[in-house]
């Protein structure tokens, strides 16, 4: 009969981790009881271990989360520069509100003060019947004298000439504001520059819209990759997860490593998309603050809000524990 000496405890098997199951393969110590800070020491470590343990696949999901979010954020970038740009060209867009033949001065004055003390209205001056006239006189220069024989018979319209608020001039404001002059009962029409405006709200709603179709196809691709890398591992380590089981380990003691391992993808991507935007936009700003076109400065650009920053991070985060989570419910029984 051997004693003890003779002992020898084997190596684990191969697919047993290191560590925890290692400790518990040995027998050689008894198991500490995992909670509070210990146990969420013991996920990050596992789910970092998640990560490395596949780094093509887990680079190459990286990567994909990274150029999706980067492309999203950057038709966000270009939104609100759009926005930008319109409201600081919009300065020099006059509104005009031609007012009916028929409307009673008194009500005329009261509608003028009521638009002169608007929140929406940075300027505004009344043009009346008299001065319409005496304006496009002066227009036509040296051919006036063909209005000398409308002296009493004045056919312009009187009007309000309107600039609005900074903050009226984003995109879809700018209509929004017209058509509340338009219903008012004092008007009769209102004249803007209203093609350009169209055309440039067309142009961003375009944006928009692909960028979120584009958005909702490249992360629905984002969560397949994360899924497929999660379920590799949950094969690469079916022996320690059974093992785990085994020796009674909760479902959430085995599936948070995995979740954990979704969200460090998520982060580490979003973030390198964010570092990516940050150096595009700084070296773009700093072409356009040296160039010109036709002489003309071009505008400064401004970078996303720290909240729209948060949100594409917080989005990353949510798509790599989304696709940890669908892995699990479909590769994993626990």
């Amino acid at each position: 009969m051997a004693d003890d000496s003779d002992f020898h405890i084997p190596e684990p098997p191969p697919g047993i981790g290191q560590g925890f199951l290692e400790d518990l393969w040995r027998l050689d110590k008894p198991m500490p009881r995992m909670e509070g800070p210990t146990l969420l020491l013991h996920y990050l470590k596992r789910g970092f271990d998640t990560v490395a343990s596949l780094p093509t696949s887990n680079i190459v999901t990286i990567i994909t989360i990274a150029v999706s979010l980067f492309l999203f954020s950057g038709f966000l970038l270009i939104i609100r520069n759009v926005d930008k740009i319109l409201t600081e060209t919009g300065s020099a867009l006059h509104v005009s509100a031609y007012i009916r033949e028929d409307a009673p001065e008194e009500q005329v004055n009261a509608f003028v003060r009521e638009l002169e003390s608007s929140a929406w209205v940075r300027a505004l001056h009344y043009v009346s019947k008299e001065e319409a006239l005496q304006s496009f006189r002066a227009d036509l220069g040296v051919h006036g004298g063909f209005l000398d024989g409308l002296e009493g018979q004045n056919p312009l319209p009187a009007s309000i000439d309107l600039t609005l608020q900074p903050d009226e001039l984003g995109i879809g404001n700018i209509e929004a504001s017209v058509e509340r002059l338009r219903r008012h009962p004092l008007i009769d029409d209102v004249v803007y520059g209203s093609e350009w405006v169209q055309e440039i709200s067309s142009v961003v709603r375009v944006f928009r819209l692909f960028g979120y179709v584009t958005l909702a196809i490249v992360l629905g691709l984002v969560i397949f990759l994360i899924a497929n890398t999660i379920r590799l591992v949950i094969f690469s380590r079916r022996d320690e997860i059974s093992v785990m089981q085994l020796v009674g380990a909760t479902s959430n003691f085995v599936r948070v490593p995995f979740i954990i391992g979704g969200i460090i993808q998520g982060l580490t991507g979003s973030l390198i998309s964010m570092l990516f935007l940050a150096a595009a936009f700084w070296l773009l700003n700093y072409e356009l603050a040296y160039s010109t076109l036709f002489g003309i400065a071009l505008p400064h650009l401004v970078f996303l809000d720290i909240l729209t920053v948060i949100s594409i991070i917080v989005l990353g985060i949510v798509v790599g524990a989304a696709g940890s989570s669908f892995a699990l419910r479909r590769f994993m029984d626990v």
